[in-house]
């Protein structure tokens, strides 16, 4: 799964990348310096979507919450299973299934991290190794998500939330996440104009959920086991582990 992520990005950047517009109540240069955004702590990412024929950039909080009508703390609870949704059930899921017709978008990180566990050989775990996944070729992944406006019924405050799309893993990222073997479903440039246009069809949206990234685009490396305690600042990316390949079940004896 995906729950913590890196977007350091200035709107601008982003406006050139996915030719959209910023939301006019962003301010001039806004940008975003989240080196590790625990999906846990609810932050605020910048995401693009599609209303109309324009596209938008504005900032949501991680954690779908529905246009239900329940009180506010009872939603916030519900937010912190909904920073992801799984592409085999998002239409069946309550928590989903409406915003997946029309209401999707693109969220851009410079990268994520994911944990690898270590058995030992009575297939115990006794270690988790977190890594971080970054594209190749290009700056920013751009992962599937849907979005969503909750009004709190007491307060009449509106908030915008938004939840990243999983999918089953593919041979590289099962090498890593190899205990839940998932991975946050990374749109190709291609993809991105269908999965952000509200009108594209059902049976095309379905079918784009099925896209697999290559591996080739894909690196990762090591970084310090301590990365929960590490604040949020460009140290985190720099905490490179001392043995930074993707280790093999083999090799567990010597980390």
């Amino acid at each position: 799964m995906c729950y913590t992520a890196t977007q350091v990005v200035k709107a601008y950047e982003l406006q050139s990348f996915y030719m959209a517009k910023p939301v006019e109540t962003l301010p001039d240069g806004y940008e975003s310096t989240l080196y590790k955004a625990d999906g846990f702590e609810h932050p605020e990412l910048l995401i693009v979507f599609q209303k109309d024929d324009e596209r938008i950039i504005d900032t949501f909080m991680w954690g779908l919450l529905p246009t239900w009508k329940k009180p506010l703390e009872d939603m916030m609870k519900l937010s912190n299973r909904t920073l992801n949704a799984r592409s085999e059930e998002i239409r069946t899921t309550t928590s989903f299934k409406a915003a997946i017709k029309n209401q999707r978008c693109v969220v851009p990180v410079n990268s994520f991290f994911e944990y690898k566990h270590i058995f030992n050989e009575k297939g115990k775990k006794i270690d988790r190794l977190p890594f971080l996944i970054h594209p190749k070729e290009q700056p920013y992944f751009s992962l599937a998500g849907l979005y969503s406006y909750y009004k709190d019924p007491e307060s009449d405050r509106w908030y915008k939330t938004f939840s990243i799309v999983t999918e089953p893993a593919n041979l590289f990222m099962a090498e890593i996440h190899n205990h839940a073997k998932r991975m946050p479903l990374m749109l190709s440039n291609d993809l991105i104009g269908d999965w952000l246009n509200p009108n594209t069809p059902a049976k095309m949206v379905d079918d784009i959920m099925k896209y697999a990234c290559d591996d080739s685009s894909l690196s990762a490396y090591r970084v310090n086991r301590n990365l929960k305690k590490i604040e949020n600042t460009e140290e985190v990316l720099l905490a490179v582990s001392e043995q930074p390949e993707i280790p093999t079940q083999g090799d567990l004896f010597t980390l």
